[in-house]
């Protein structure tokens, strides 16, 4: 830990985003270098009457179990060092506030941004979960794409409030909004109501919901959509260094050819249309990931065996996520790679272990990297299942920032092995760690081990190539494979497009001889950051 650093458990505290009260809210850094957001408050305010625990406990645990595309998951939720915690996904972007100073929201932004935000109030509150602090400050974005945040924060402040309070929220809110169009026809009206009347007119969320979607003549429910995503489209891994002093390897700047579309993830997701393969396209393309097998039925016991939730887990090709018990509570964590892989994951939970108090502490991952999972499903089962797997460590983290060496420590299987190391990046692209330029020694005795990218002590080069993060930043994914035999009987390109490469891995896995040890595989993910 760095000298003055701020830590809370397995949370790295960064900035403090505000405080009410002693109630503050941390941007943080969880332990597989994933942000999130963190309520905090001192364990002595919840202890204060003999129910105040008990009250944040059964609070917070509702919470978790909400599921809305317009509310941030609460990912975990305890009590460490004297300090009460409820950690969320991050929830950025202007508020609704900073966008109605501006003036009024269009129309359509108006109903969309109703829509969301009294579809998601009505789902927390038939799952008893009161937000406690809603207004214009806690909506961010607008439209389609509108978040309600700080669902979670009124279990840590047990402030006396409950539905009828948010409900009174919920109606200053959509008076606020709908107040710039009253020439429409029926706004002028539901107004009038809204002022006379307040909460009393509507018995919730829902009913508020369905008089502001009438006057679209349609309901608008956004519950099943999820805010869209904006790609991210620069450069990849920067300065890839030579030892020699030869110059940075160049990197691409083209966008490379799409990947596969993610797999359905569950037996009820709707499946998207295949887009059209661009000219520029391979003429092979890798194996789509394979499907989920279905969510098997809930488990006699009560609490059944923490192993067959963890075995239900590994069966999701897009999920790397494991599973452990703290406190008599089931706590599911990780990394997924995109939005269906974790609808799959919190499914299998709810299903399996139903017995439980559960809850997730899952990062999301573009579902561009649920491909070359999907790709190595086999191979990274294979060596689940061995005493002595092939084992790859991150020699500074799984969180890297700007600058920050990439260096690893690969640890052979119980045989000897051909390696493959492969880095894909959020761009598009992959660099290949292993084999590269000026390293082709790929081969590893059983048991051995060896690192890639070391340093010198004086910080430079050790031998080899090396490398350092640069943008674009987020998560990304290191994917080692070690089989009897080299994959390519010739390199491949240091750097080139995911999809190509996919394309050309799929191929050389299906050639692999059916005598021979089965392919081995370690993927992990890696967050980086400026």
């Amino acid at each position: 830990m760095a000298k003055g650093e701020k830590r809370l458990g397995r949370y790295r505290l960064l900035d403090l985003i505000r405080q009410d009260g002693d109630a503050r809210l941390h941007r943080a850094l969880d332990a597989n270098g994933q942000a999130v957001a963190l309520w905090t408050v001192p364990l002595a305010r919840l202890c204060a009457d003999a129910a105040g625990l008990e009250r944040f406990r059964r609070m917070a645990g509702a919470a978790a179990r909400l599921s809305h595309p317009a509310i941030p998951a609460i990912l975990a939720s305890g009590e460490l060092a004297g300090t009460a915690f409820v950690a969320t996904a991050p929830a950025d972007g202007p508020t609704l506030a900073t966008r109605l100073a501006d003036g009024p929201l269009e129309w359509e932004d108006t109903v969309a941004t109703l829509d969301r935000m009294l579809d998601a109030l009505a789902a927390a509150h038939r799952a008893g979960v009161i937000h406690g602090a809603l207004g214009a400050d806690t909506v961010l974005h607008a439209g389609p794409a509108a978040v309600v945040a700080g669902f979670g924060r009124a279990a840590l402040t047990a402030a006396a409030v409950d539905r009828r309070d948010d409900l009174a929220a919920a109606v200053g809110l959509t008076a606020r909004l709908l107040a710039g169009h009253d020439q429409r026809p029926g706004v002028s009206a539901l107004l009038a109501t809204l002022r006379d009347d307040g909460a009393g007119a509507f018995p919730d969320a829902g009913a508020l919901l369905r008089a502001v979607s009438a006057l679209n003549g349609a309901s608008v429910s956004s519950a099943g959509a999820a805010p869209a995503r904006a790609r991210r489209w620069p450069l990849l891994l920067g300065g890839v260094a030579v030892l020699g002093g030869l110059a940075a390897a160049a990197v691409l700047n083209r966008p490379a050819p799409p990947l596969p579309p993610p797999v359905a993830m569950a037996k009820d997701a709707l499946p998207e249309p295949a887009a059209e393969p661009p000219a520029s396209s391979p003429t092979s393309s890798p194996a789509p990931a394979p499907s989920l097998p279905p969510v098997p039925p809930p488990a006699a016991s009560r609490q059944p065996p923490v192993a067959a939730v963890a075995a239900a887990l590994r069966s999701i090709p897009c999920a790397l996520v494991g599973v452990e018990t703290t406190g008599g509570r089931l706590l599911v964590s990780g990394t997924v790679a995109g939005e269906r892989a974790e609808t799959a994951v919190r499914e299998t939970v709810e299903t399996l272990a139903a017995g439980w108090d559960h809850g997730f502490d899952l990062a999301t991952a573009d579902a561009r990297f649920c491909a070359p999972l999907g790709s190595v499903a086999t191979a990274l089962d294979a060596n689940r299942g061995l005493v002595e797997p092939l084992a790859v460590s991150m020699l500074e983290g799984p969180a890297l920032n700007a600058g920050d060496p990439l260096m690893l420590e690969i640890r052979a299987p119980a045989r000897p092995v051909w390696l493959q190391v492969d880095y894909f990046t959020i761009d598009g692209s992959v660099v290949h760690l292993l084999p590269n330029p000026s390293d082709s020694a790929i081969a590893l005795v059983a048991g051995a081990s060896r690192r890639l990218g070391e340093r010198g002590e004086d910080g430079k080069p050790g031998t080899g190539r090396s490398w350092t993060i640069g943008p674009p930043y987020g998560t990304e994914m290191l994917l080692t494979i070690a089989t009897a035999e080299p994959l390519f009987a010739t390199p491949r390109p240091e750097q080139e497009p995911a999809a190509d490469y996919l394309a050309a891995l799929t191929d050389a896995l299906a050639a692999l001889p059916d005598d021979a040890p089965a392919a081995l595989a370690d993927a992990r993910f890696i967050a980086t950051g400026p």
